[in-house]
């Protein structure tokens, strides 16, 4: 029986030291944690707005502190308005203090990206998405073609 709260309680360790690690990989970044609402869009940089909640008809997102994600997007293949949207699940996890690596459910099934931190300040986060041909390698941290 000893041996058997020994286990559960080095597993809940572990996964309390994770969740730990990713936020303290964040940084300075590490208010991002929370829901954020398209703005606008610059160039490829989306600005968002720190939310309560999600808006019915926005893109927006939430991240929370247990490496949970939460993306609120078009729920269709179809992207001609009226569009609807839908939350997805998905979890997040740090690679630096700037770069997030995201595991999201979508209309289709699931995808990966990773979200590069422009800047960000208690009410606006800007950001950058990084898809197939641009991601950073989370191993090396290096660029693979980043504009």
């Amino acid at each position: 029986m000893k041996q058997l709260a020994f286990l559960v309680i080095m597993v809940l360790a572990v996964s309390c030291e994770k969740e730990l690690m990713d936020m303290e990989a964040l940084g300075s970044n590490g208010g991002i944690v929370g829901t954020w609402i398209e703005d606008a869009y610059q160039g490829d940089t989306l600005f968002l707005d720190r939310s309560e909640a999600f808006d019915k008809e926005k893109y927006g997102f939430t991240i929370h502190d247990d490496g949970t994600f939460i993306e609120h997007k078009n729920a269709g293949w179809c992207g001609t308005p009226p569009i609807s949207y839908d939350s997805f699940d998905g979890s997040w996890e740090a690679v630096s203090d700037s770069l997030l690596d995201i595991t999201v459910a979508y209309w289709g099934g699931i995808m990966t990206y990773q979200i590069r931190i422009v800047s960000f300040n208690a009410e606006e986060l800007a950001i950058r998405y990084l898809y197939t041909e641009n991601r950073v390698d989370s191993y090396t941290g290096d660029l693979e073609d980043e504009h």
